[in-house]
């Protein structure tokens, strides 16, 4: 069945700082979060950077991997390749398309690049604010400001610090005026 339309949904861990990494991997481990990101993200489509794909390693089940990059030629087992966020799109809409348990979202998966080109047609951010503020290091990514005027905010629940995990809260953003994909 084709889906009428689609909604693009970002869902992002990031510190204080809007951090989200060092440029190779997540800088923290929340085991709690692993388990709400596998909820939210469950029966999408990811659409993730080359970098993001190699910080995982793998697909992960249920979903699918689509990897923006600029490398024609990269090719990796699980993954659709995609150079760009239109084709990206369309390779989500076919996921959705041919695939029965598939819910009618895209997820915004990350990184840095990855956000900033895609956040335009977000309506939703699922974000995990971790209670740190690293400077990630010379190849720090970041997650886009997101300004109060065009984005309602919601507090939904607080963890916190637990050994080497640290504090975290979810936060869910919602766009004041919708955009369609």
């Amino acid at each position: 069945m084709m889906a009428a339309s689609l909604e693009m949904v970002a869902v992002v861990a990031m510190a204080e700082n809007r951090v989200i990494g060092d440029g190779s991997g997540l800088i923290w481990h929340l085991p709690a979060d692993l388990k709400r990101v596998k909820a939210l993200t469950m029966g999408c489509p990811l659409i993730m950077g080359r970098r993001t794909w190699d910080s995982i390693g793998r697909a992960l089940p249920g979903r699918a991997s689509v990897v923006l990059t600029r490398d024609s030629s990269w090719a990796a087992e699980g993954a659709l390749r995609a150079g760009n966020l239109d084709e990206a799109l369309a390779l989500s809409r076919d996921w959705i398309d041919a695939t029965n348990e598939a819910r009618d979202e895209v997820i915004l998966f990350g990184g840095g690049e990855i956000y900033a080109a895609g956040l335009a047609l977000c309506n939703r951010v699922e974000a995990t604010i971790v209670g740190l503020s690293p400077d990630g290091g010379p190849d720090a990514a970041f997650f886009p400001p997101l300004d109060d005027a065009d984005w309602d905010r919601e507090r939904l629940e607080e963890g916190a610090a637990d050994g080497d995990v640290p504090a975290y809260r979810y936060e869910r953003f919602t766009r004041k005026v919708p955009v369609t994909v």
